[in-house]
């Protein structure tokens, strides 16, 4: 049979809830060293494993989250989806993660499987095909936090970043330095973070007056043979752009650099560039990376933390949209327009 918390106590010879608190960690108990240490050295010997399903009964909990993300191979994600696995052990709870692959049927499918699961809640960065799951598990009260995508129209928690005034800020500094052929890359039109880029685009255009010209727009993913192809379009433009703004992330960006090279042309002698997402390569590049860049550890954490509170508060706890600033980081891939 296996070992119980019960046996824990009697090995050592103290009341079970004194195991059960010296185990999840109750500081302001006055429990001596020497006894939490042969509690701690029982639990070893005996191989204890906490028996986390009586707990949850017990608790009404099942100490569990879902979270759900396109691509976790994406370096934006997987950087966020690290620091909430993180805090999720530091709390107590599971985190199960699901990987879409942007296809509103795998979301859906892993939605139902959680919650008939029990997980206590769900962080969330949607395909957003459609909104009508989005609103049933807020009718059903639960506790949902949105990721970088969100719906306007629904009041739901949620944590994004400042995508229209990042690219307004990219936008003004190619300007500083003369561009006014200026391309957007765009990546996967319908999600929420690249409407938000390409409106950020489209009011920078009009507000430094400069002519918008649709061919300069491209780009329908966020794969590397995604920013490949939409920016050998671009190089086969007349005029060709000046510069380019990739808003689809690393993959993107780096299709992107490879039609460049591809083409004999330099970055950035013959284009500038400036991407979106900071990785850690972007400033050991042959030419260093200029990024728009995310906060994603931050991002992750004020998500949890959002979703923590909804699981723990007993009274309702009303939408909040946390709204995480980015960094612009000038580098050597963007310089003055040849005359």
């Amino acid at each position: 049979m296996a070992t119980t918390l019960k046996d824990v106590a009697a090995y050592v010879g103290v009341h079970p809830s004194t195991v059960s608190r010296v185990l999840h960690g109750k500081e302001n108990l006055k429990i001596s060293k020497k006894t939490n240490d042969k509690i701690l050295k029982a639990v070893k010997e005996l191989n204890y494993v906490p028996d986390f399903t009586a707990r949850a009964l017990r608790m009404k909990k099942s100490f569990t989250i879902g979270l759900i993300v396109p691509d976790i191979l994406n370096p934006y994600f997987a950087r966020i989806v690290r620091r909430i696995e993180q805090l999720g052990f530091d709390n107590q709870y599971t985190v199960i993660v699901c990987n879409t692959e942007e296809d509103q049927e795998k979301e859906l499918l892993f939605l139902n499987q959680l919650i008939s699961r029990g997980v206590d809640g769900i962080i969330l960065a949607p395909v957003q095909e459609n909104s009508d799951h989005i609103v049933s598990l807020i009718e059903k009260k639960t506790p949902l936090v949105l990721i970088d995508r969100i719906f306007e129209d629904i009041k739901v928690s949620s944590v994004i970043t400042n995508n229209a005034e990042s690219v307004i800020k990219a936008v003004s500094h190619l300007v500083n330095l003369g561009h006014k052929r200026i391309a957007f890359l765009r990546g996967q039109k319908n999600i929420y973070t690249i409407i938000n880029r390409l409106d950020g685009y489209n009011k920078a255009l009009k507000k430094f007056k400069l002519k918008r010209n649709t061919k300069y727009i491209v780009g329908e993913g966020f794969e590397f043979e995604d920013g490949y192809a939409a920016t050998q379009k671009l190089l086969e433009l007349k005029p060709l752009p000046t510069a380019i703004i990739s808003s689809g992330g690393d993959l993107v960006t780096l299709g992107a650099i490879k039609a460049i090279k591809e083409n004999g042309l330099n970055i950035p002698k013959d284009i500038s560039l400036i991407a979106f997402f900071d990785s850690l390569y972007a400033p050991f590049l042959e030419t260093p990376l200029t990024t728009i860049s995310h906060f994603r550890k931050r991002i992750g954490e004020e998500a949890f933390n959002l979703l923590l509170k909804q699981i723990e508060s007993k009274r309702k706890v009303p939408a909040k949209t946390v709204c995480v600033d980015t960094k612009f980081e000038i580098r050597k891939s963007t310089t003055k327009v040849k005359s």
